[in-house]
């Protein structure tokens, strides 16, 4: 059972991110590749944007120790037009930097957004059912929006940052060595307190993060589920899960809060010492004349452009630590492989049949579904499957619909197996009918033919076909009449009548029902039954059937129990060998849906006719 071992759970371990994982950088900056011009230009920008303040300090220095010492008022002007001109030029440049970085990360999270939601559309169904979407969800908008963040402003940022930090070291012991350590005595303080807080905060926001995906899970989930809620009455219970998670992250945001309170006034207070001990030994070296006032007016400056970079830095590096744990998650849902083999036939035979070959699946390794299940559709034939809750019958239109592949067997359509087909020539050629009409909020030309390049003639023919026209015609808009979020402005077999007419659309050659038309009201059931005798005359057919009355005149009937098919035949001999679908039968005559639904397999399998 080979396919059986690789179905596991996905996303479920997140790797913590390392901030020097090679990597990890590695991939991001592989991200950069088809953008090398854009990237260059920014960081381009961001040095000579990064570099320019620093020599302001040095203009005003020579100002102060030239003209205005010596009292030369006219010697003031080029050294105030140089500082001007030094700070619109540094304006420029950072507009002109922060435009191109933008430009960069909006167009790579574009790009990797639609190639993992690309990823997404083909991932067998599998990946799917054991997914919760609010997980999904998370990924492709929470974090993908941190990883933009990264490349927008995060990275950048702290790469400006450190150069500002650099640039300002080195100009000040260029200036004075001696000041230069006077002014750095607090800066071990300020790492080891930047090292601190950035620890504490990078575990609290891991946190939030989990908390975060479980608070979309609990919302998705309920909101999906949410007439089940109501119907069960654990609406207060939904409330108070939501509550729960929504108050534990209130209380790790709040740590978040206690953190920031502590270490911003520690970071600001060490600067002002660090200004302190420059003026005290500023004033003691001026004194001595070893030092002039430029120069500390200088250094005063230099102080404020080392300072202010440092004390953001942990910020940003938490930030951007923030964001590498959002690209490890990303990435890891880019990675994943969930899907079937893709096979390279585009055509269909004229005349295709299905086959079940010894076929054996189990969603999970320890349970399986259907057991050495084995059975033949001809060409134009048309085969229902009946049985109990939990007999196999949707797995086994699961698996012709290619959504799974056997453990063990083979299911062969046209005497190929199914894995040889494109998913271009399945999905072209086989249409799934399900008992969940999922109609969009457009109109109903474009719900049958579920794209905007509708043909309104193919449109009205189908919808002829199978009696939805008389309804549809009577609406104001006619075939453009938009339809409310799931055609909630259409009964339920309105809505079936649609989905028959989007099945017939595209002219497959295998038609795939599962229990269609169990919840079709009984105002349009009559209608529901001419369209489905019309249908199943002219296309190869699986029709698993809640309603035996809708499938009497079924070339074969297969009677499923515990994942086997223990009857075959047709209606008639069915009720003749007086076993399990003869007690169905009977039941439906008879009896109510409440009493079917209440019998156990066990139950249904006594009888005389049965067998295995």
């Amino acid at each position: 059972m080979a396919n059986m071992a690789k179905r596991r759970e996905y996303l479920n371990e997140d790797r913590v991110a390392r901030f020097l994982d090679r990597n990890l950088w590695l991939r991001l900056v592989a991200l950069l590749k088809d953008h090398k011009a854009t990237a260059s230009l920014a960081f381009l920008f961001l040095i000579i944007s990064e570099i320019l303040p620093v020599f302001q300090p040095q203009v005003l220095k020579g100002m102060i120790d030239g003209p205005i010492k010596h009292k030369q008022l006219d010697g003031i002007t080029p050294y105030m037009l140089a500082f001007v001109a030094l700070v619109l030029l540094s304006g420029a440049l950072e507009y002109l930097r922060a435009v191109a970085s933008q430009k960069l990360g909006l167009t790579i999270i574009h790009e990797l957004r639609v190639r993992i939601f690309a990823r997404l559309q083909r991932f067998h169904m599998d990946f799917f059912h054991r997914t919760p979407v609010g997980r999904l969800m998370t990924r492709m908008g929470n974090d993908i929006d941190s990883l933009s963040g990264m490349f927008t402003e995060g990275l950048i940022e702290l790469i400006g940052a450190l150069l500002m930090i650099l640039f300002a070291v080195g100009f000040m012991l260029a200036l004075d060595w001696k000041l230069a350590l006077a002014s750095l005595a607090v800066l071990p303080l300020m790492l080891i307190t930047t090292s601190i807080f950035r620890e504490k905060v990078r575990a609290n926001n891991s946190i939030i993060r989990k908390l975060l995906a479980e608070l979309n899970s609990i919302m998705q989930e309920s909101l999906a589920g949410i007439h089940i809620v109501r119907i069960f009455g654990k609406v207060s219970e939904q409330i108070r899960n939501f509550d729960a998670v929504n108050k534990q992250m209130r209380e790790e945001w709040f740590k978040n809060v206690k953190y920031y309170s502590v270490f911003f006034p520690v970071i600001n207070g060490l600067t002002e010492i660090s200004l302190a001990l420059l003026y005290f030994t500023g004033a003691w070296f001026f004194f001595r004349h070893s030092v002039s006032l430029g120069t500390l007016v200088a250094f005063s400056w230099y102080t404020g452009l080392f300072f202010r970079p440092l004390r953001e830095l942990s910020d940003k590096i938490t930030a951007l630590q923030s964001a590498l744990a959002a690209a490890e998650r990303v990435f890891t849902l880019s990675d994943t492989e969930a899907f079937l083999p893709a096979g390279n036939l585009e055509t269909f035979p004229d005349t295709v049949d299905i086959t079940f070959d010894d076929v054996t699946f189990g969603y999970d390794p320890d349970k399986i579904v259907l057991a050495n299940v084995s059975f033949q559709v001809k060409p134009g034939q048309s085969v229902a499957i009946v049985g109990a809750t939990g007999s196999g019958k949707s797995t086994t239109i699961a698996l012709a619909n290619k959504f799974y592949l056997p453990d063990t067997g083979r299911v062969l359509i046209g005497g190929q197996p199914i894995e040889t087909y494109s998913e271009a020539a399945l999905r072209k050629n086989i249409s799934l009918i399900s008992q969940d009409v999922y109609l969009f909020s457009e109109s109903i030309a474009f719900n049958v033919a579920l794209s905007p390049e509708f043909s309104l003639e193919r449109v009205e023919e189908v919808c002829r076909y199978v009696n939805a026209h008389e309804f549809i015609s009577a609406l104001p808009q006619g075939y453009l009449t938009p339809l409310r979020e799931r055609g909630e402005n259409l009964s339920t077999g309105q809505r079936q009548l649609l989905a028959f007419a989007r099945a017939l659309y595209h002219r497959p050659k295998i038609l795939l029902m599962d229990e269609a038309t169990s919840s079709v009201d009984t105002e349009t059931e009559s209608l529901v039954q001419q369209a489905l005798d019309k249908i199943l005359k002219n296309l190869t057919s699986i029709v698993v059937a809640h309603r035996l009355s809708t499938i009497q005149n079924a070339d074969k009937i297969l009677v499923m129990h515990k994942g086997r098919i223990r009857e075959e035949g047709r209606h008639h001999e069915l009720l003749k060998l007086g076993g399990i679908y003869h007690k169905l039968y009977e039941l439906q005559r008879y009896g109510d849906d409440e009493e079917i639904a209440s019998l156990t397999p066990t139950e249904l399998a006594t009888g005389p006719g049965t067998t295995g």
